[in-house]
């Protein structure tokens, strides 16, 4: 075996040998270490270098002579001939790139054979390592041949460049026990011109060694700052798909329940401070009447504005009911003092239709139906009359008014069609009206209502100890849905709607009647169902749907 004092190329032959001493385990084991603890401070990683590499160079230079000793006694050969099958290459291309025949020759000698015999059958290594045999398949021929042919078969090959290298950088992580094989061979430098660097100026001889143990030691180590790091980056994904998931499928849920009709209700800006009455939904807008003759209405944009700022009659008279025609072309008001008028929303005009017949009751309730230019309207007083009457464009032409009653004042009436109607008293008397025939459906045993709203053959009232009655055509069933008074009741087709005092709003979609959140404490007084849904009140209060 040559020994670390041989020429200039000594170092490589010296630095196999150290490979297969305690030291050079120790040192790679704690280049380990200390690359694990760059997760710890990057500042390790200088330490990490500093304790494998110093360690080497410092027995080189102070050797005197000596080589190190190998582990259990083992030959340096022979150690690397059972862990590293291509390190046959190393020896010649060492010789070749040193220009030195004699430690060349002395290598092939007394080496070559023994790495030869082992190795080549079978490597049980990785596939480059199996690439590397594949280059370079006549081993035993490099002994009988002159040192350039290795070289040659090296160019030859494809792969042999790299396979060379490899062996130089692999030995070392080989016999330190690397923990990744794969990080070494990505870690080599596939050049021949490091080689002959190393071989042409001895002092840059163990740079190409360091730069991939560097390499090597370090990717280990930042692998291992990585994969915590990777470990943790799929927590939140881990989290998303569970408590994440389940986060994201309440936000669906509540989202399907505001979908489905559970809505917010929001207090809009009004343009009054007063009270309001009566609410209607037209179309794309809606329409709230009031008290000293306000009429509000609702843009397609959702403002509310002003329609009539003192009544139809300009006498700032109290509104006290909103209803549209069919097509929601025609909007009309009644109020106290017999007042009656009518607006136009394309136009933004309005007529007054006051004391219709000379009445100068004042009206608590009004219906209107049919299509605008041919509506029907009903009106009903405290009197205790219903009067009805139809629009031909330009007048009204009004029935003799109806007592359908004792006399008792009449609070509300409602339109299901032109032809057919109810309405109900302050004696809870309750009627259903075909035409301008009446007929007395209920209600005995009962307080006087205050609110009406019907829809086919449903009808329900409203009291003011917050029951309400609903009736399907024969039987009356009463209904708890308010501890306070009931003075709005609207319906349609989907649901019915209740309000109260105290800002109380209740919803009933399914049969069942349901509180909701109200976004006021004003007391309200009416309602209405359609594209918008509007809750009307004092001081102003207009509250939305949305």
């Amino acid at each position: 075996m040559s020994t670390a004092s041989d020429g200039d190329g000594g170092f490589l032959t010296f630095y196999r040998q150290y490979a297969h001493t305690g030291i050079h385990t120790v040192t790679a084991t704690a280049l380990t270490a200390f690359g694990l603890l760059t997760f710890v401070h990057r500042g390790f990683v200088a330490l990490a270098i500093a304790v494998y590499v110093l360690p080497p160079i410092y027995l080189y230079l102070t050797r005197n002579g000596e080589a190190p000793e190998p582990i259990d006694g083992d030959g340096a050969s022979g150690a690397d001939d059972r862990e590293r099958p291509t390190t046959g290459d190393t020896p010649a291309a060492t010789g070749a790139g040193n220009g030195d025949g004699a430690a060349a020759a002395s290598d092939a000698g007394e080496d070559r054979p023994d790495r030869i015999d082992e190795p080549t059958p079978d490597t049980g290594l990785d596939p480059e390592s199996s690439d590397r045999e594949s280059t370079d398949p006549e081993g035993p021929a490099r002994e009988e041949v002159a040192e350039p042919e290795p070289g040659e078969d090296r160019e030859d090959a494809g792969d042999a460049p790299e396979a060379t290298t490899t062996t130089g950088s692999a030995t070392t992580g080989g016999e330190t026990g690397s923990p990744d094989d794969e990080h070494e061979a990505e870690s080599e430098i596939p050049s021949e011109s490091t080689n002959e660097n190393a071989v042409e100026d001895p002092d840059s001889g163990p740079e190409p060694a360091e730069d991939p143990r560097t390499g090597e030691r370090a990717e280990p180590a930042t692998s291992d700052v990585a994969g915590p790091e990777a470990r943790r980056s799929p927590k939140p994904d881990a989290s998303e798909d569970g408590a994440v998931a389940d986060e994201g499928a309440v936000a669906d849920d509540e989202g399907e329940e505001d979908g489905g009709g559970s809505a917010e209700w929001v207090e809009a800006d009004s343009p009054t401070e007063e009270t309001l009455l009566d609410a209607v939904s037209a179309g794309e807008g809606a329409y709230a009447a009031g008290k000293n003759g306000a009429l509000l209405a609702r843009s397609e944009d959702g403002d509310w504005e002003l329609a009539l700022e003192s009544g139809p009659a300009a006498e700032s008279t109290t509104l006290r009911g909103v209803d549209a025609t069919d097509d929601g072309d025609a909007i009309w008001v009644a109020g106290d003092g017999g007042v009656l008028g009518r607006y136009d929303p394309a136009t933004a005009r309005h007529t007054d239709h006051s004391a219709p017949d000379g009445i100068t009751d004042n009206w608590s309730g009004l219906a209107v139906a049919g299509a605008a230019g041919e509506e029907r309207v009903a009106l009903v007083n405290g009197s205790g009359q219903v009067l009805f009457g139809g629009y031909d464009g330009s007048e009204v032409e009004w029935d003799e008014p109806v007592k359908p009653g004792s006399g008792s004042s009449m609070s509300a009436i409602a339109f299901v069609d032109e032809s057919t109607g109810y309405c109900c008293d302050t004696n809870a008397g309750v009627y259903r009206v075909e035409g301008s025939e009446f007929e007395r459906i209920g209600i005995e045993d009962a307080s006087g209502f205050d609110a009406l709203a019907a829809t086919g053959d449903t009808v329900a009232v409203a009291s003011g100890d917050g029951t309400l009655q609903r009736f399907d055509g024969s039987v009356w069933t009463p209904v708890r849905v308010a501890e306070g008074s009931l003075s709005g009741l609207a319906a349609d087709g989907e649901e019915w709607l209740a309000v109260g005092a105290g800002g109380t709003i209740h919803e009933n979609r399914e049969g069942g009647w349901e509180t909701v959140d109200s976004p006021t404490k004003a007391d309200l007084h009416g309602v209405a169902v359609g594209k918008t849904p509007v809750v009307v009140g004092a001081d102003g209060t207009v509250v939305e749907r949305v």
